[in-house]
């Protein structure tokens, strides 16, 4: 039986919590965690990229994102197009956003194509109003009112008039609903545009192609389905998510995942009791 994300990271303090309504067209939800006692022992935990950007506000001690010490106190969990590892190790305490596809154009406000698998933002943004930011969350003890501090930045973001183009959501939603399988082609016809203009408009708010985009759609449909079934052949699940032979099907897995699908079966069997 396959873990809920509550308990596979109890031991870091999880909690998960929705958005205001006025955030929740961009906002996916805000993560915490937060550790009463040191961590003693290293731990990673794999994040998966989706195509989501978020922001990350940590309070504790510094963390490992792959290979990479992240010492910032923010940072840029950016649209990944590749999984990686976040470690821990001491204190635990982190605020994280995480914005929907192309939720975070709106605030960050710069080309997101700039910003693909990075993960400074200090640089990006006004640094003095971040650690500023920062700084004021810390202060604060209580968990909603971290949120209500955090909500009326984002908030003041908005008014700085960087638009979500009205294409975006609806046509990532229909990317969505195919697991990447509906045409590029088709879809900027079904928009009235051409595929050079929805690529421009995807690199600067979304953060990647509608190619790359698709692509860790149905590398993440593979992924679920080993999860779900790890028994099932890389040749059956290539034949369903529209790769084109088992051999693209194993080099785009690879790629996004880390590893082939056969050693990420075989983890997972390992994983689960």
């Amino acid at each position: 039986m396959s873990q809920t994300p509550e308990t596979k990271l109890a031991y870091l303090g999880f909690q998960l919590l929705q958005p205001s309504a006025a955030l929740r067209p961009y906002i996916q939800s805000y993560w915490n965690f937060q550790r009463r006692v040191p961590l003693h022992t290293y731990h990673e935990e794999y994040m998966n990229p989706r195509g989501g950007y978020g922001i990350v506000f940590n309070f504790g001690d510094a963390l490992r994102l792959g290979t990479q010490a992240v010492t910032d106190p923010i940072f840029l969990d950016g649209a990944n197009t590749v999984s990686r590892a976040m470690g821990f190790f001491g204190n635990i305490d982190l605020l994280g956003i995480r914005f929907y596809e192309g939720g975070a154009f709106p605030f960050i406000g710069i080309p997101l194509i700039e910003l693909q698998n990075e993960i400074n933002l200090l640089d990006v943004l006004d640094k003095h109003n971040l650690l500023q930011l920062h700084g004021r969350l810390q202060e604060t003890a209580s968990l909603l009112a971290r949120i209500c501090l955090l909500e009326n930045w984002l908030l003041s973001r908005l008014t700085h008039g960087k638009e979500q183009n009205i294409l975006v959501p609806a046509s990532l939603h229909a990317l969505r609903t195919s697991n990447g399988l509906y045409p590029i082609a088709g879809l900027a016809q079904e928009f009235s545009i051409s595929q050079r203009q929805m690529e421009r408009i995807y690199q600067t708010q979304v953060g990647m192609s509608p190619k790359q985009y698709s692509q860790l759609l149905r590398v993440e449909s593979a992924r679920l389905a080993l999860k779900r079934m790890g028994k099932k052949s890389s040749a059956e699940l290539a034949a369903e998510l529209g790769f084109y032979d088992q051999s693209h099907f194993i080099r785009e897995f690879s790629t996004v995942i880390g590893m082939s699908p056969y050693a990420y079966a075989k983890r997972i069997r390992v994983q689960t009791p």
